[in-house]
């Protein structure tokens, strides 16, 4: 494990207040420990990872994205000590969970044309609108996730579908994102992670 946080890097700490989610840069590795810095962190989001609270990390590795959950030992400043965890997930491209979308959407020019949001993944999304999307093209897009986190990247369409119904002729779009950064990936997993949870609760209790 201490070998898997070595050569990974783009790393995202996500605290139980999603909100004071933030980035951080690894200091030293220990055997049991690892040393770490919010590099961006102000003093509001510092006061949600005092000693012994759960965490959930991100970072971006050789063979894709890792996620593990682990506890932070000691705080100082904007210095944590977190215990190195035993186990941790490989997150590879195709595992991408497509997610109901709860946020706010910006697409460069589109926005009349949107009709909905079917779902989205740290991959991409699956869009309907009134007219079809140019398959040639990329469109800047801005994503309000209802955590407060903001990413911003290209969208590429990969795959347009005409559908006629009752209502009249829309178009589903599957599009990737395109100069997306491994944080905002990251962040765009954890969003995933997050709703995948919350269903499976919500069936647990039916």
């Amino acid at each position: 494990m201490r070998e898997i946080i070595k050569n990974s890097h783009d790393f995202r700490i996500i605290p139980e207040n999603f909100e004071s989610a933030t980035i951080f840069e690894v200091k030293n590795i220990g055997n049991d420990d690892f040393e770490i810095e919010l590099t961006r962190a102000g003093d509001d989001e510092l006061k949600d990872y005092g000693a012994d609270t759960d965490v959930e990390i991100f970072g971006s590795g050789t063979q894709g994205l890792i996620f593990f959950e682990t506890k932070i030992k000691e705080q100082n400043g904007k210095t944590l000590r977190v215990s190195i965890p035993q186990n941790y997930k490989n997150i590879q491209r195709r595992e991408y969970s497509r997610v109901k979308f709860m946020g706010e959407i910006d697409i460069e020019g589109q926005n009349d044309n949107i009709v909905s949001i079917e779902d989205i993944s740290a991959g991409g999304m699956k869009i309907i609108t009134k007219q079809p999307l140019e398959a040639a093209k990329n469109y800047k897009i801005t994503i309000k996730l209802i955590n407060n986190l903001t990413i911003q990247c290209l969208l590429h369409p990969i795959r347009i579908e005409e559908q006629t119904d009752a209502a009249g002729t829309t178009y589903v779009i599957s599009g990737c994102y395109k100069d997306i950064s491994n944080i905002d990936r990251i962040a765009l997993v954890q969003y995933s992670f997050k709703v995948l949870m919350e269903t499976e609760n919500k069936e647990n209790e039916r």
